[in-house]
């Protein structure tokens, strides 16, 4: 299975669940954070990529498939999934401490 692939069949999965959850829980996105959190493997991130427009009412996380960075951004008021972007190996810089 290729990469994007892979994330593809994550997103699915996270999308089906949270659907099936927002049907039983009477939510109002597509996407929650406590779905994402248990779908799909991820890092927090210390504060929003600065091109993705967020301020603090947001918060964002990031999965990293290959050379493929996904930020995935989420609302503080709703904790529901508000924008995704994918970064390429030469649009980002990873730093482990």
């Amino acid at each position: 299975m290729t990469r994007s692939r892979f994330l593809t069949t994550i997103m699915l999965f996270g999308l089906t669940a949270g659907a099936a959850m927002a049907e039983s829980h009477e939510m109002k996105c597509a996407l929650s954070y406590e779905v994402f959190e248990s779908s799909v493997p991820h890092t927090d991130m210390e504060e929003c990529p600065a091109s993705m427009g967020h301020g603090e009412d947001s918060f964002c996380r990031v999965a990293v498939v290959a050379e493929v960075a996904t930020v995935f951004v989420f609302s503080y008021d709703t904790s529901c999934l508000t924008e995704t972007r994918s970064f390429y190996e030469d649009e980002f810089t990873m730093v482990i401490n």
